[in-house]
């Protein structure tokens, strides 16, 4: 059995993550904990910039998020993470972020798949992958949170796609969703919340010449929030969120 494989770094968090209360913003909070399975996958030669050179790319399908304390601005963090399992065509791995005395502050679940960047299908990841970190191969596939789209909204809006969205995948980087998806709350909101679980899934693909638009649905107590992008009739991702008032 292959041993189990955990990689961690150590980050200060930097002003340039931070909201205007001080917390990491959600985009960022993905964002440090994916750089550090690129750091990981680069030792293998299959961080995202390698991948695309052999025509591949990693996309994510699956978040799901417990947040027990967000970080603060300035602070020391250790992100870790492990490949946890595989099948034909998932990849599953975890990532946490502790505090420096080892207090976890934040847990991430995750699925990824490959895809042809070329012809935007799914390939299997143990036909491309050479090295598994450590992930044991399973058959099942790892059931999340089930996320649906509410049948009314309270909140839409119309979004822009520029150049800076697009990653090297050539589609809208999935951490931009995120902040479409805070800021539709409104700025009110942001200040008086902070998120305390995620749970996101990816439906389709976001490009260039997407028109997507963005809608929310807030429950009554306000503490509750569900999301979903469509770009025309085509549903691009669908989330919810649960929050505590600051």
């Amino acid at each position: 059995m292959a041993e189990e494989q955990i990689f961690e770094q150590e980050m200060e968090f930097p002003f340039y993550f931070a909201n205007l209360t001080g917390d990491m913003r959600l985009s960022s909070l993905v964002d440090a904990m994916l750089l550090t399975s690129e750091k990981q996958l680069h030792q293998s030669d299959s961080d995202s910039s390698e991948m695309v050179k052999r025509g591949l790319g990693w996309v994510v399908v699956q978040y799901h998020m417990d947040v027990s304390s967000m970080p603060q601005l300035g602070q020391k963090l250790n992100v870790r993470t492990r490949a946890t399992s595989y099948n034909k065509y998932f990849f599953y791995r975890d990532f946490w972020i502790d505090d420096l005395d080892g207090n976890n502050m934040v847990k991430l679940e995750s699925a990824f798949v490959i895809i042809d960047v070329n012809e935007r299908k799914m390939v299997s990841a143990s036909d491309k992958l050479t090295d598994m970190f450590g992930a044991k191969e399973i058959t099942k596939i790892k059931r999340f949170p089930r996320v649906k789209v509410p049948e009314e909204f309270d909140i839409k809006r119309e979004q822009q796609i520029g150049y800076y969205n697009i990653d090297v995948n050539r589609h809208v980087n999935n951490s931009y969703y995120f902040d479409w998806m805070v800021d539709s709350l409104g700025i009110d909101f942001v200040e008086k919340h902070r998120v305390k679980t995620m749970d996101i899934k990816y439906e389709k693909e976001l490009d260039i010449n997407s028109h997507p638009e963005v809608f929310a649905k807030v429950s009554d107590d306000g503490l509750e929030t569900k999301h979903w992008i469509k770009n025309g009739e085509d549903l691009n991702v669908v989330a919810q969120m649960t929050w505590e008032k600051k």
